[in-house]
């Protein structure tokens, strides 16, 4: 548009010199008038000039030329016309008169015209310029103007390349939530596709492609919204899950009965001790518990063993560790403890169990132990030197029960 407005410029500065000069057959006059028409009816195809506005222009325009022209025709009556060619050149004379009249009548509105044009393009016409600078200022916002709509349609074309892989991604969010999004297709197919040069046309599939995305984007919140409470009750499942699995992984480690560890943890705690330390070894079982169960029953016996544990934690460090290996047989581990410490605690408890008053039941039961003890060599596996406590427990069995045996 801009290079059409500027050839209809340059072809009026040529048709001036050929008016003046009164050369109305000129080839190229005709040739320039005809170039301007070509202009003009460009101009009537440009989307951002109305057909009303277009007409005005053409009008003008070709009252323009005419008056101007015929009012510089060359004076014939010194040429020694005939009456009818006189008669005739009056009257041309009178009808380009008439026609400047109304290009004097018509002046105001073609000012407003043109300054309602610049207006248009936001720039304020100055009330004191002449029809020519008027002009050309409406020349030079059509040309700021166009330039302006360049960047501002390479500024939008980037912002949909940046779109389009904002769309791809919600359309992926949407399909793993199982939610199907038409609409934003097509906006993803109209947008895929450069805009139309006509500004109405092109408004109408932006606006079209805006609804896409405000249904998508409702959409997407409510997929969220989904996804979120999905979210937060499988975080609430795998929390009990892990509280379940810790549960667990702590009673693998207890004797349910007891709430003493078992061997597998014995053995965790065995492996976690210094090598460079001393540790001894107590086993601990129950002189005729057998008995106990047959006379009171095994609930009886069964209390007897949970008070047994009670009495055992009680008479411990907090370093020892207590566990019980099943049955009625329990073993303690003593760190940074030598045989003759781990002796003296083990009398202590064989006579804290003699004299602690043991209910099964409803019934008072008098309970006894026998001891072995056992310090671990340099030489031997914590194993061995189980093993050794054990063999000094059952020396205690047959030295009579009730009584504390120390290892060789």
């Amino acid at each position: 548009m801009q290079r059409h407005l500027e050839q209809i410029l340059e072809d009026m500065d040529i048709l001036r010199p050929f008016a003046l000069q009164n050369q109305e057959n000129n080839a190229e006059l005709r040739s320039t008038m005809r170039r301007i028409i070509q202009h003009v009816e460009h101009l009537q195809r440009t989307p951002s000039i109305t057909p009303a506005h277009h007409q005005s222009i053409v009008t003008l325009l070709a009252q323009l030329l005419d008056v101007e022209h015929g009012m510089l025709i060359k004076s014939q009556h010194d040429a020694g016309l005939s009456e009818q060619e006189q008669e005739q050149l009056q009257t041309h004379v009178g009808e380009r008169q008439n026609m400047l009249q109304a290009i004097q009548q018509d002046w105001p509105a073609l000012q407003i015209f043109l300054n309602n044009c610049q207006d248009l393009l936001g720039k304020t016409p100055a009330t004191n310029d002449d029809l020519g600078q008027q002009v050309r200022g409406l020349e030079k916002c059509l040309r700021e103007h166009l330039y302006q709509d360049g960047q501002l349609r390479a500024e939008l074309n980037q912002f949909i390349n940046a779109l389009q892989g904002s769309i791809g991604s919600v359309l992926h969010v949407l399909d793993e939530v199982g939610e199907d999004a038409p609409e934003l297709k097509q906006t993803q197919s109209i947008l895929q596709h450069d805009l139309p040069d006509d500004p109405i046309e092109a408004k109408a599939l932006l606006q079209k492609a805006r609804e896409g995305l405000v249904q998508a984007g409702n959409k997407l919140t409510a997929a969220s919204q989904t996804m979120h409470a999905n979210m937060q009750q499988q975080v609430s499942q795998m929390t009990d899950l892990s509280s379940r699995l810790e549960e667990a992984e702590h009673a693998a480690r207890k004797d349910p009965l007891t709430g003493l560890a078992n061997r597998r943890k014995l053995a965790e705690f065995l492996s976690s001790l210094s090598d460079d330390i001393n540790i001894s070894f107590v086993m601990i079982d129950i002189d005729h518990f057998k008995k106990i169960n047959d006379r009171y029953g095994h609930d009886a016996g069964d209390d007897i063993l949970s008070e047994l544990a009670n009495v055992l934690n009680n008479s411990t460090r907090s370093s020892d560790m207590v566990a019980r290996l099943g049955g009625e047989e329990f073993c303690i581990i003593l760190p940074e403890a030598d045989i003759k410490q781990a002796g003296v605690l083990a009398a202590n408890l064989c006579q804290a169990v003699s004299l602690h008053r043991f209910v099964g039941g409803t019934h008072h039961i008098d309970v006894n132990i026998s001891l072995g003890v056992s310090q671990k060599k340099d030489d031997e596996t914590s194993a061995t030197s189980i093993k050794r406590a054990d063999q000094a427990l059952y020396q205690s069995k047959k030295d009579g029960r009730n009584c504390v045996t120390l290892a060789k």
